[in-house]
């Protein structure tokens, strides 16, 4: 599933799926914001999502009069409780999601998934070399009271975007087209199943543009040729390279010579500041793709379509239905309730 589907989803569900079924306020524990359906909420995760200890100790740097009136009058407490309780309830939807997809059969692999955000926590601030004793401050200085908090934020927040993807995928799984379909999709739409124009490139690699230009002017003197110094140097390469995107200058230049011409050099990579020779081996144009070359993809595109569509009518009625029969109670006593 490509970013820009999953980004459209997350905000499918976000926008489908704020409503509640009826919130129970109780005390609980100090350190419970939430049970979702039995499920206890950390009051360390609601802080490190909604981000307050950063707010409030930026607040109290650069706008100490405003933070001393937030923090210690009744309208100020007011107002962060309402923006609180405000997160609680985004946090505790959010994690009845989980569950509802949970409720479907799919396994989310809770504890393969901490493991993992275990290891890569572990690696990040190893390559970084932040020692250990130094981890809490810098998570500090980020809003997250301690190490174990930031890993829970962070477990809950991988579980929603994982909820969100497997849904996805096993409601592909289970929609069927029909032959019908994909002939009628390919007739209608015979413009979206077009080859890209492209070109096929030699590529040889320079360290440096000097020691390139100096091989370009020995090959356009006669010295040798281009496939000659292609075949005994290490470096080069052959690549196609769509000539969709009109606005880079390399796809102008190859569009507008004929195959066989040579031209450079050209900065290959900025990291190395290494430059390369290219010649233009053959083009080809746009054409039109056969049934068979592109019914793979013409099946992707009607299963997504539909897909989409039970995201944005469908999966509202089975997630309220979900809602009205769990029981949600969040913590009175953390918000002056």
């Amino acid at each position: 599933m490509s970013r820009k589907i999953m980004i459209l989803l997350i905000l499918i569900i976000s926008f489908s799926t704020v409503f509640f079924s009826e919130i129970i306020y109780n005390n609980l524990d100090y350190n419970v914001v939430a049970l979702v359906n039995g499920e206890k909420v950390n009051v360390e995760v609601l802080n490190s999502r909604s981000q307050i200890i950063y707010i409030l100790s930026d607040l109290s740097r650069a706008y100490p009069d405003f933070y001393t009136v937030l923090t210690n009058t009744d309208a100020g407490i007011d107002l962060l409780n309402t923006y609180l309780l405000d997160q609680a309830i985004k946090l505790t939807n959010q994690i009845l999601f989980i569950q509802f997809v949970e409720q479907k059969g799919i396994d989310l692999k809770r504890e393969e998934t901490m493991n993992s955000i275990n290891r890569t926590f572990a690696n990040v601030f190893k390559e970084a070399g932040i020692a250990d004793e130094e981890i809490e401050d810098y998570l500090l200085a980020l809003g997250y009271t301690s190490k174990a908090n930031y890993l829970e934020d962070t477990f809950y927040l991988v579980l929603y975007d994982s909820a969100v993807a497997e849904l996805y995928f096993k409601v592909m799984d289970q929609i069927s087209v029909t032959e019908e379909e994909i002939l009628q999709e390919y007739q209608s739409n015979q413009s979206k199943y077009m080859s890209p124009p492209s070109a096929e490139l030699k590529i040889i690699r320079f360290s440096n543009s000097n020691e390139a230009s100096f091989t370009y002017n020995r090959i356009i003197e006669g010295y040798y040729t281009f496939d000659e110094v292609f075949n005994q140097n290490l470096s080069s390469t052959s690549v196609t390279l769509n000539l969709e995107d009109s606005s880079d200058p390399l796809v102008q230049t190859i569009k507008n010579n004929p195959p066989g011409f040579i031209f450079g050099p050209v900065l290959y990579d900025k990291e190395d500041n290494s430059y390369a020779l290219v010649k233009i081996e053959r083009k080809y144009p746009s054409r039109q793709l056969s049934l068979e070359e592109v019914r793979e993809l013409i099946i992707y595109n009607l299963k997504d379509n539909k897909a989409k569509e039970y995201f944005d009518k469908t999966l509202p009625e089975e997630f309220k239905t979900f809602q009205d029969s769990s029981t949600i109670i969040i913590n009175a006593l953390l918000f002056g309730l």
